[in-house]
C-alpha cells in the first residue's frame, strides 16, 4: 500500500490490515477502503465484523460462517425445530460466530445463507394440530371451531408429561410435533451423542 506521509509503524499496520482484510473478505480490497476503515475505527480497534460489514466479502466466506453457526445450534435443539426468535435465542447464546458478527449487514447476510431453515414456515405445527382437512367435519364442529381448539389444547397439554425424559428421536411424528409446538413448556438437553433429552416444565406436568 502506498504509505507516504505515514510512519512506518502505521505503514506496517496497514499493511497487516490489508492482508488481513483481503484473507477474510477472500476478494480484492482497495487501498482506500482500508484507509477509511482504519480512520473511521483506528487501526488497533478493527474486528472481523467491521471487514465484513463493510466490504464486499465472497459469497463462500459467508457460506462457511453460515454453516459454522448452524451447526453452533443444532447441537443444542433438534433442527426442524430451529427457526425464528428461536434461531435468534440459540445463536446468541451457543455460537461464537453469530456473537462475533452482531452488525446488521453481518446478520443479514448469514440470515441470507440460511434462508428457510431460519424462516418461521408458513404452515406451522398449529396447522398440522389444529386445522381439519376433513371431509367428514360435522356441521357442529365447522361452527364451534374456538371450543374444539380448546379441547384439543387441553388435551395436548395434559400429554405433554408422557414425553419428558424420552429421546427426541424416539418420539413418534405427533410426539415430536407437540414438543415443538408447545416450546414454551418443553425444551430439549443434549445427549453427547447426538440427540435431545426432551424436558418438560413442571408446570405442565
Amino acid at each position: 500500500m502506498p504509505t507516504r506521509h505515514i510512519d512506518e509503524n502505521t505503514a506496517a499496520e496497514l499493511d497487516e490490515l490489508y492482508v488481513r482484510c483481503v484473507t477474510l473478505t477472500q476478494q480484492p480490497v482497495k487501498e482506500v477502503e482500508v484507509l477509511r476503515l482504519a480512520v473511521q475505527k483506528g487501526i488497533s480497534n478493527i474486528a472481523d465484523d467491521d471487514i465484513l460489514a463493510a466490504m464486499s466479502v465472497k459469497d463462500s466466506v459467508w457460506k462457511a460462517l453460515a454453516a459454522k453457526v448452524w451447526k453452533d445450534v443444532t447441537a443444542w435443539w433438534p433442527e426442524e425445530a430451529i427457526f425464528g426468535e428461536r434461531f435468534e435465542k440459540l445463536a446468541a447464546e451457543h455460537s461464537e460466530t453469530w456473537q462475533q458478527l452482531h452488525s446488521e449487514n453481518c446478520r443479514a447476510a448469514l440470515r441470507g445463507q440460511l434462508g428457510d431453515r431460519v424462516k418461521e414456515p408458513m404452515y406451522g405445527t398449529f396447522s398440522e394440530l389444529f386445522y381439519d382437512e376433513d371431509f367428514d367435519t360435522t356441521d357442529e364442529d365447522r361452527k364451534a371451531p374456538e371450543a374444539r381448539d380448546r379441547q384439543r389444547d387441553a388435551d395436548y397439554r395434559a400429554g405433554l408429561p408422557l414425553l419428558h425424559g424420552r429421546l427426541y428421536s424416539a418420539l413418534n411424528g405427533h410426539e415430536q410435533m407437540l414438543a415443538r409446538h408447545y416450546d414454551r413448556l418443553v425444551s430439549f438437553t443434549p445427549d453427547g451423542q447426538g440427540d435431545f433429552v426432551v424436558q418438560v416444565a413442571e408446570a405442565a406436568q
